[in-house]
């Protein structure tokens, strides 16, 4: 099939798979209920409250939150030649979740100034890790990924400690419902305020990385042909790892670390669009949005009408996946 239907496709399966999203909670509405709240908002209306500020908002953040991990799983996977990379990889999620946490726990106000500040502190925490794990991912003023990969999983492990600390220590179980509930992945928490985070951070990403997408298939030679093909891959990483923070950041800030979406959806672009299509970056993002899209459909069927942690139902995606990966001994791409 031509990419061009690649991309129709995936763009019908998300309308179809938002079209249900709205149709399914605590009480059904029919297309026409959908239609009429849609297009003729009546706030006093309760129904009609419900699809548009409770439902609408989840459903468009897991699409953005969906699409963020993919393309920073793409990005990660291209910078360091391997298939099994995902953007957690760096402890960027452990950071963001330990920026978001400390907001959660009260030690910074919510809301400060009319601001949200969970996304805020959330990115700033990304951002520290992720700069801590370069500088101990470099040696001779070069950046090893190899390097790199082991200092993300050693300070991957010290923030989970310190969140794990701050919550055992926390004497609120409100805050501790929350916070456990946010850890293993929710779009609950989901509204208007909240989306323009991620979404203004994913926009920024793919409208850069479309004009780098020739940079991140020579890096898939390896680093000393990309350097003679005339790509200056120090500079390449280093704004593959900013736009992977801030990327990952705003996107565990809003609905907490889930796993698996960055490992799988860029194989599954690659497996039908090819290890260098023009137009990856783009179409990965797509099959992302489809695919937290369906895991949080699949959550709410299964146990409505609040739905089940998203990380669980991803994880039963991705671990199969994960396994099959390890199976094949194929990681690194051969460009």
């Amino acid at each position: 099939m031509s990419r061009a239907l690649y991309f129709l496709i995936a763009f019908f399966l998300i309308l179809v798979v938002l079209v249900l999203g709205l149709q399914v909670g605590s009480f059904e509405s029919d297309l026409g209920i959908l239609t009429e709240a849609l297009l003729h908002y009546n706030p006093n209306d309760t129904t009609h409250f419900v699809l548009v500020h409770l439902r609408l908002p989840r459903l468009l953040l897991a699409l953005v939150v969906g699409a963020s991990l993919a393309l920073a799983g793409y990005l990660m996977q291209a910078m360091v030649n391997n298939g099994l990379a995902d953007p957690y990889l760096l402890g960027t999620a452990s950071g963001a979740s330990l920026g978001a946490i400390i907001v959660f726990f009260g030690f910074v106000p919510i809301t400060l100034a009319g601001i949200y500040m969970p996304p805020i502190f959330a990115l700033a925490g990304a951002f520290l890790v992720t700069l801590v794990v370069v500088m101990l991912g470099y040696r001779k003023r070069q950046l090893i990924p190899s390097q790199l990969l082991l200092a993300g999983i050693a300070i991957s492990a010290l923030g989970t400690s310190i969140v794990g600390l701050l919550t055992f220590l926390s004497d609120s179980e409100s805050k501790l419902r929350t916070v456990i509930f946010w850890s293993m992945g929710s779009f609950e928490r989901a509204s208007w305020a909240m989306l323009p985070y991620p979404a203004v951070a994913l926009l920024l990403a793919l409208l850069l990385f479309i004009n780098y997408q020739k940079h991140l298939n020579i890096l898939l030679l390896g680093e000393e042909r990309a350097q003679a093909l005339g790509v200056q891959v120090a500079r390449t990483r280093w704004v593959i790892l900013v736009t992977v923070s801030v990327v990952t950041g705003f996107a565990v800030a809003t609905s907490g670390p889930i796993g698996f979406v960055g490992l799988i959806i860029p194989h599954v672009t690659r497996g039908l669009m090819g290890t260098t299509g023009r137009s990856n970056l783009l179409f990965c993002a797509f099959v992302g949005g489809f695919f937290m899209l369906l895991c949080d459909l699949l959550s709410r069927l299964l146990y409505p009408p609040a739905g089940l942690p998203i990380g669980i139902i991803t994880s039963f995606f991705g671990v199969p996946f994960f396994v099959y990966l390890l199976l094949r001994k194929n990681y690194n791409f051969k460009g």
